[in-house]
Protein backbone atom coordinates (compact mmCIF):
# COMPACT_ATOMS: atom_id res chain seq x y z
CA UNK A 1 0.00 0.00 0.00
CA UNK A 2 2.76 2.55 0.88
CA UNK A 3 4.35 1.94 -2.54
CA UNK A 4 1.04 2.65 -4.29
CA UNK A 5 0.55 5.86 -2.31
CA UNK A 6 4.14 6.93 -3.00
CA UNK A 7 3.66 6.28 -6.71
CA UNK A 8 0.47 8.36 -6.79
CA UNK A 9 2.17 11.22 -4.94
CA UNK A 10 5.08 11.09 -7.40
CA UNK A 11 2.67 11.14 -10.35
CA UNK A 12 0.80 14.16 -8.97
CA UNK A 13 4.06 16.01 -8.29
CA UNK A 14 5.47 15.30 -11.75
CA UNK A 15 2.19 16.20 -13.48
CA UNK A 16 2.06 19.48 -11.55
CA UNK A 17 5.67 20.19 -12.58
CA UNK A 18 4.77 19.57 -16.23
CA UNK A 19 1.89 22.06 -16.09
CA UNK A 20 3.60 24.72 -13.97
CA UNK A 21 6.75 24.81 -16.13
CA UNK A 22 4.92 24.83 -19.47
CA UNK A 23 6.32 21.52 -20.70
CA UNK A 24 4.60 19.51 -23.41
CA UNK A 25 1.57 17.61 -22.13
CA UNK A 26 2.70 14.27 -23.58
CA UNK A 27 4.77 13.96 -20.39
CA UNK A 28 1.56 13.68 -18.39
CA UNK A 29 0.50 10.74 -20.56
CA UNK A 30 3.82 8.99 -19.90
CA UNK A 31 3.60 9.69 -16.16
CA UNK A 32 0.06 8.28 -15.92
CA UNK A 33 0.34 5.36 -18.35
CA UNK A 34 3.68 4.08 -17.05
CA UNK A 35 3.51 4.52 -13.25
CA UNK A 36 6.86 4.66 -11.51
CA UNK A 37 9.02 4.35 -14.61
CA UNK A 38 7.38 7.38 -16.23
CA UNK A 39 8.05 9.47 -13.12
CA UNK A 40 11.65 8.24 -13.00
CA UNK A 41 12.25 9.16 -16.65
CA UNK A 42 10.71 12.59 -16.10
CA UNK A 43 12.78 13.13 -12.94
CA UNK A 44 16.07 12.23 -14.65
CA UNK A 45 15.48 14.05 -17.94
CA UNK A 46 13.51 17.13 -16.82
CA UNK A 47 13.65 17.94 -13.10
CA UNK A 48 17.26 17.09 -12.20
CA UNK A 49 18.76 19.13 -15.08
CA UNK A 50 16.69 22.14 -13.94
CA UNK A 51 17.95 21.73 -10.37
CA UNK A 52 21.50 21.64 -11.65
CA UNK A 53 20.97 24.82 -13.63
CA UNK A 54 19.57 26.62 -10.60
CA UNK A 55 22.43 25.89 -8.20
CA UNK A 56 24.57 28.82 -7.20
CA UNK A 57 27.66 27.48 -8.92
CA UNK A 58 25.69 26.81 -12.05
CA UNK A 59 24.25 30.30 -11.96
CA UNK A 60 27.70 31.79 -11.66
CA UNK A 61 28.90 29.70 -14.58
CA UNK A 62 25.93 30.75 -16.69
CA UNK A 63 26.50 34.41 -15.82
CA UNK A 64 30.14 34.16 -16.84
CA UNK A 65 29.17 32.37 -20.05
CA UNK A 66 26.67 35.12 -20.89
CA UNK A 67 29.35 37.75 -20.40
CA UNK A 68 31.83 35.92 -22.63
CA UNK A 69 29.36 34.70 -25.25
CA UNK A 70 25.93 36.37 -24.92
CA UNK A 71 24.64 34.53 -28.00
CA UNK A 72 25.45 31.05 -26.68
CA UNK A 73 22.01 30.25 -25.24
CA UNK A 74 20.28 31.68 -28.32
CA UNK A 75 22.30 29.40 -30.62
CA UNK A 76 21.58 26.39 -28.40
CA UNK A 77 17.88 27.24 -28.25
CA UNK A 78 17.65 27.77 -32.00
CA UNK A 79 19.41 24.45 -32.63
CA UNK A 80 17.00 22.62 -30.30
CA UNK A 81 14.02 24.27 -31.97
CA UNK A 82 15.29 23.37 -35.44
CA UNK A 83 15.49 19.73 -34.33
CA UNK A 84 12.11 19.59 -32.57
CA UNK A 85 9.49 22.34 -32.85
CA UNK A 86 7.96 21.59 -29.45
CA UNK A 87 6.34 24.13 -27.16
CA UNK A 88 9.18 23.66 -24.69
CA UNK A 89 11.82 24.50 -27.32
CA UNK A 90 9.72 27.37 -28.67
CA UNK A 91 9.56 28.90 -25.19
CA UNK A 92 13.27 28.35 -24.64
CA UNK A 93 13.96 30.25 -27.85
CA UNK A 94 11.60 33.05 -26.81
CA UNK A 95 13.39 33.30 -23.45
CA UNK A 96 16.78 33.47 -25.15
CA UNK A 97 15.58 36.29 -27.41
CA UNK A 98 14.07 38.07 -24.39
CA UNK A 99 17.42 37.93 -22.58
CA UNK A 100 19.01 39.56 -25.64
CA UNK A 101 16.30 42.26 -25.43
CA UNK A 102 15.00 41.20 -28.85
CA UNK A 103 11.40 41.57 -27.74
CA UNK A 104 9.88 41.91 -31.21
CA UNK A 105 11.51 38.62 -32.25
CA UNK A 106 10.49 36.83 -29.04
CA UNK A 107 6.84 37.85 -29.33
CA UNK A 108 5.70 35.57 -32.19
CA UNK A 109 7.16 32.47 -30.51
CA UNK A 110 5.15 33.25 -27.38
CA UNK A 111 1.97 33.94 -29.34
CA UNK A 112 2.39 30.65 -31.23
CA UNK A 113 2.72 28.82 -27.90
CA UNK A 114 -0.67 30.02 -26.65
CA UNK A 115 -2.64 27.29 -28.41
CA UNK A 116 -4.37 24.07 -27.44
CA UNK A 117 -3.55 22.93 -23.94
CA UNK A 118 -1.30 25.97 -23.47
CA UNK A 119 -3.94 28.54 -24.46
CA UNK A 120 -4.40 29.75 -20.87
CA UNK A 121 -0.95 28.87 -19.54
CA UNK A 122 -0.20 31.54 -16.89
CA UNK A 123 3.56 31.40 -17.37
CA UNK A 124 3.34 31.98 -21.12
CA UNK A 125 0.82 34.79 -20.59
CA UNK A 126 3.23 36.38 -18.12
CA UNK A 127 6.12 36.12 -20.58
CA UNK A 128 4.04 37.71 -23.33
CA UNK A 129 2.77 40.46 -21.02
CA UNK A 130 6.37 41.29 -20.09
CA UNK A 131 7.30 41.51 -23.77
CA UNK A 132 4.35 43.81 -24.48
CA UNK A 133 5.39 45.99 -21.55
CA UNK A 134 8.89 46.31 -23.01
CA UNK A 135 7.24 47.27 -26.31
CA UNK A 136 5.36 50.04 -24.42
CA UNK A 137 2.05 48.34 -25.25
CA UNK A 138 0.68 48.72 -21.74
CA UNK A 139 -2.95 48.14 -22.68
CA UNK A 140 -2.10 44.76 -24.18
CA UNK A 141 0.05 43.83 -21.17
CA UNK A 142 -2.81 44.65 -18.80
CA UNK A 143 -5.31 42.74 -20.93
CA UNK A 144 -3.06 39.65 -20.93
CA UNK A 145 -2.65 39.78 -17.15
CA UNK A 146 -6.41 40.21 -16.72
CA UNK A 147 -6.89 37.17 -18.96
CA UNK A 148 -4.36 35.26 -16.84
CA UNK A 149 -6.39 35.88 -13.68
CA UNK A 150 -9.68 35.10 -15.40
CA UNK A 151 -8.48 31.81 -16.86
CA UNK A 152 -6.42 30.80 -13.80
CA UNK A 153 -8.36 32.01 -10.72
CA UNK A 154 -6.23 29.98 -8.31
CA UNK A 155 -2.91 31.19 -9.70
CA UNK A 156 -0.90 33.58 -7.51
CA UNK A 157 2.43 35.06 -8.57
CA UNK A 158 4.54 37.86 -7.18
CA UNK A 159 6.07 38.34 -10.64
CA UNK A 160 2.64 38.72 -12.25
CA UNK A 161 1.62 41.22 -9.56
CA UNK A 162 4.82 43.19 -10.23
CA UNK A 163 4.15 43.21 -13.97
CA UNK A 164 0.59 44.43 -13.41
CA UNK A 165 1.74 47.21 -11.08
CA UNK A 166 4.39 48.40 -13.55
CA UNK A 167 1.91 48.26 -16.44
CA UNK A 168 -0.58 50.38 -14.49
CA UNK A 169 2.13 52.94 -13.76
CA UNK A 170 3.33 53.07 -17.36
CA UNK A 171 -0.25 53.38 -18.55
CA UNK A 172 -0.72 56.50 -16.44
CA UNK A 173 -3.15 54.86 -14.00
CA UNK A 174 -1.24 56.29 -11.04
CA UNK A 175 -3.90 55.78 -8.38
CA UNK A 176 -4.39 52.13 -9.29
CA UNK A 177 -0.64 51.64 -9.54
CA UNK A 178 -0.17 52.99 -6.00
CA UNK A 179 -2.79 50.58 -4.68
CA UNK A 180 -1.23 47.67 -6.55
CA UNK A 181 2.33 48.40 -5.41
CA UNK A 182 1.11 48.94 -1.85
CA UNK A 183 -0.56 45.52 -1.82
CA UNK A 184 2.54 43.94 -3.33
CA UNK A 185 4.81 45.34 -0.61
CA UNK A 186 2.81 43.39 1.97
CA UNK A 187 4.31 40.10 0.80
CA UNK A 188 7.11 40.86 -1.68
CA UNK A 189 10.20 38.77 -0.97
CA UNK A 190 12.62 41.35 -2.42
CA UNK A 191 12.90 45.13 -2.21
CA UNK A 192 12.05 46.09 -5.79
CA UNK A 193 8.34 46.55 -5.08
CA UNK A 194 9.02 48.80 -2.08
CA UNK A 195 11.49 50.99 -3.95
CA UNK A 196 9.15 51.34 -6.93
CA UNK A 197 6.28 52.13 -4.58
CA UNK A 198 8.37 54.82 -2.83
CA UNK A 199 9.43 56.31 -6.17
CA UNK A 200 5.79 56.53 -7.21
CA UNK A 201 4.88 58.15 -3.87
CA UNK A 202 7.50 60.82 -4.52
CA UNK A 203 6.18 61.41 -8.02
CA UNK A 204 2.62 61.84 -6.76
CA UNK A 205 3.44 64.28 -4.00
CA UNK A 206 3.88 62.09 -0.91
CA UNK A 207 7.59 62.53 -0.07
CA UNK A 208 7.26 61.83 3.67
CA UNK A 209 5.43 58.56 3.02
CA UNK A 210 8.16 57.69 0.53
CA UNK A 211 10.83 58.47 3.14
CA UNK A 212 9.35 55.87 5.49
CA UNK A 213 9.41 53.21 2.75
CA UNK A 214 12.96 54.06 1.61
CA UNK A 215 14.23 53.84 5.21
CA UNK A 216 12.44 50.51 5.66
CA UNK A 217 14.18 49.12 2.58
CA UNK A 218 17.60 50.11 3.91
CA UNK A 219 16.88 48.61 7.34
CA UNK A 220 15.54 45.36 5.86
CA UNK A 221 18.62 44.90 3.68
CA UNK A 222 21.04 45.79 6.49
CA UNK A 223 19.32 43.35 8.88
CA UNK A 224 19.19 40.56 6.33
CA UNK A 225 21.61 37.74 5.69
CA UNK A 226 24.74 38.26 3.62
CA UNK A 227 23.02 36.55 0.71
CA UNK A 228 20.00 38.87 0.98
CA UNK A 229 22.24 41.92 1.35
CA UNK A 230 24.19 41.01 -1.78
CA UNK A 231 21.07 40.14 -3.77
CA UNK A 232 19.25 43.37 -2.81
CA UNK A 233 22.22 45.75 -2.78
CA UNK A 234 21.10 47.43 -5.99
CA UNK A 235 17.66 48.24 -4.56
CA UNK A 236 19.24 49.47 -1.31
CA UNK A 237 21.37 51.86 -3.36
CA UNK A 238 18.27 53.08 -5.19
CA UNK A 239 16.49 53.62 -1.86
CA UNK A 240 19.45 55.59 -0.53
CA UNK A 241 19.48 57.69 -3.69
CA UNK A 242 15.75 58.27 -3.28
CA UNK A 243 16.31 59.56 0.27
CA UNK A 244 19.02 61.91 -0.92
CA UNK A 245 16.63 63.43 -3.46
CA UNK A 246 13.96 64.24 -0.88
Amino acid sequence: MPIIILTIVAQVFCAYHVISTGRDKYWIGLIIMVPGLGCLIYLVTQILPDIGKNRTAGTGKNTLLKAIDPMHEYREAMHAFDLVESTENRLRLADALYELEKYNEAEPYLVQSLVGAHKSDPHILMRLASVRLHQSDTQSALALLDQLQKDNPGFHSQDAHMLYSKALEQDGQTGEALKSFSALTDYATGEEARVRYADLLVGTGYPEDARVVYEEVIKRVDRGTKFYHDAQQNWRAKALHGLERL
